[in-house]
């Protein structure tokens, strides 16, 4: 039976199964060709053994599976010891910098790319969710910049330096440090699409110039070198129906291009009330020529992310809803 026959077989159960809701294919990564038998290397890219992921750079990314030896076995494994979130099967990332001239590559970040089932819709709120574990190997750092990249078209790029000019809609908190080396953590967030989406890229999305590192208590500590390692499982996506309103990107920076987060004929007795992903309230306005500026009412700086927001009108009992996405 070949790798063709189970996809189709994969698809028709998500077309027909009313439960079957994720649209990351092989989200769980349980399905797999081969067995995995060492951590990926150049020219052998272990991770292509699970159905629908591959490595969008010339990085490495691992697949562990209870099926495979203690390299790269689950719980046991090259990197450390962990059960997985659900099933018998993660991925795993690693990111490490090398400081010249000790390394000519300087950077190396991994990453996972897969395939949606379909296509996302445009104008439609999706929900994603990952869990994510740092392993227990004893790594000099965390970080906390772990998000997903929706896009049209596959992405890629021929070294193992971070993507750049790249956006994540679904981005963790940069203050929310992954250091949990014993219970997975999730990471959570929604987007409204575009539209024809069609694949997912996962891994961390940091600045280099300032780089998102935590300070572990670690054995091996070497100023000129860092490295951490990730595992990665049970990724899902589901639609969550449809959005009223047009979304928005804004970059509110002070470069004077696109700063504020506004919206067109806003009338003196209709307000908008703006939240973050946790339901809590950030800011608000009113009336014509007013907006966001990115930041609370307390004037503080927000995170980059995605942010939603209601527009409440006085004389209705419906209210318009919609998204924003800051970036700085």
């Amino acid at each position: 039976m070949n790798k063709s026959f189970y996809i189709l077989l994969f698809i028709l159960a998500s077309a027909f199964t009313k439960a079957q809701t994720n649209l990351v294919y092989n989200g769980d990564f349980e399905m797999y060709d081969t067995c995995p038998v060492i951590v990926s290397q150049p020219g052998d890219p272990q991770l292509e053994t699970c159905f629908g992921w591959k490595s969008p750079t010339d990085a490495t990314s691992d697949y562990y599976n209870v099926c495979a030896t203690s390299i790269v076995g689950v719980p046991t494994n090259t990197f450390g010891y962990q059960y997985p979130y659900s099933g018998n099967a993660y991925c795993g990332i690693f990111i490490e910098y090398v400081a010249p001239p000790y390394s000519t590559y300087g950077y190396w970040f991994e990453y996972l790319q897969g395939g949606l089932i379909t296509p996302l819709k445009a104008g439609y709120e999706y929900e994603f969710s990952c869990q994510v574990v740092m392993s227990d190997f004893g790594w000099d750092y965390a970080l906390s910049k772990f998000g997903a990249a929706f896009t049209p078209n596959a992405i890629s790029k021929t070294d193992g330096k971070p993507f750049s000019g790249v956006t994540p809609q679904v981005l963790n908190s940069a203050t929310n440090y992954l250091t949990d080396t014993l219970h997975w953590m999730e990471i959570k967030g929604k987007l409204v699409a575009q539209g024809g989406e069609q694949y997912i890229t996962l891994g961390f999305f940091s600045d280099t110039i300032n780089l998102d590192t935590l300070k572990q208590l670690a054995p091996f500590f070497d100023p000129n070198h860092f490295g951490t390692y990730y595992f990665i499982d049970a990724c899902t996506l589901t639609e969550t129906g449809k959005v009223e309103g047009a979304s928005n990107i804004f970059t509110p920076n002070g470069d004077g291009q696109n700063d504020l987060f506004s919206i067109a004929g806003l009338q003196n007795d209709e307000k908008v009330v703006v939240f973050d992903r946790w339901g809590m309230k950030v800011a608000e306005f009113s009336g014509e020529n007013s907006g966001w500026d990115g930041r609370t009412t307390a004037g503080e700086n927000c995170v980059d992310g995605v942010y939603y927001y209601i527009l409440q009108r006085e004389e209705e009992k419906e209210s318009l809803k919609g998204f924003v996405q800051l970036v700085r």
